[in-house]
């Protein structure tokens, strides 16, 4: 397998180095889980590789050959607890990721439902397509957000610890669906997560960033 995210040499800090002379190779098709104690980087590396902070020195590689097109879906901590200011349903918000695509009136075509059902059904939600996302349970809106990231296609999903605020059989669920993507469609998942015991059997490589590093730990 191809590699789908590499880290060359990378160092990055604030007042001091929080990360340093990281090496990391992630192959495509890889289900990684990342832990690590407080304080230790591991939201800095996921924002690393999402570009959204730039490496003090060394490189972040998306794809073979440097390509930067490698399509990538993020669900930060704790963003399912978040109400909308306004009513909207599941398959509204969902849409809005392919606002683009709508034309000058903005209104979805066949083919933006057709996506849209799609990403509601891999993530097992149809029947609650037209509801109040607001009246939702923190692990249903979990659902609905993976759900939006999808209908982009994503080659790699990232995932700052899902597991909070949701209850165990939510978990299950949620995990049960990674799973399936992750097997059935082949998209790349990373998860930063404290729920190690619950998390592990689910993934088929596990990260530790200690000490400025990212290690292998399984």
């Amino acid at each position: 397998m191809e590699n789908i995210v590499e880290l060359k040499d990378l160092s990055f800090g604030y007042k001091k180095d929080l990360l340093k002379n990281v090496n990391l190779k992630i192959k495509s098709g890889e289900f990684v889980g990342i832990t690590g104690d407080n304080g230790e980087g591991k939201t800095t590396l996921l924002k690393l590789i999402l570009g959204q902070l730039k490496p003090d020195s060394g490189q972040v590689i998306l794809g073979e050959n440097s390509d930067k097109n490698v399509s990538i879906g993020y669900l930060e901590q704790r963003l399912a607890e978040k109400n909308m200011s306004f009513s909207i349903t599941p398959e509204e918000i969902i849409s809005l990721n392919l606002y683009d695509e709508m034309g000058f009136f903005k209104i979805p075509s066949k083919k933006i439902n057709s996506k849209v059902n799609n990403a509601l059904s891999m993530v097992k939600m149809c029947e609650k397509k037209d509801y109040d996302f607001n009246n939702m349970s923190g692990g249903e809106k979990q659902r609905i957000l993976i759900a939006k990231e999808l209908v982009d296609n994503p080659q790699v999903l990232i995932f700052d610890e899902p597991t909070a605020g949701i209850d165990s059989d939510s978990k299950k669920i949620l995990f049960g669906i990674l799973e399936h993507l992750n097997k059935f469609h082949g998209i790349t998942i990373l998860v930063v997560t404290h729920e190690m015991e619950f998390c592990k059997p689910y993934f088929s490589r596990v990260l530790r960033v200690k000490d400025q590093r990212v290690v292998d730990v399984l």
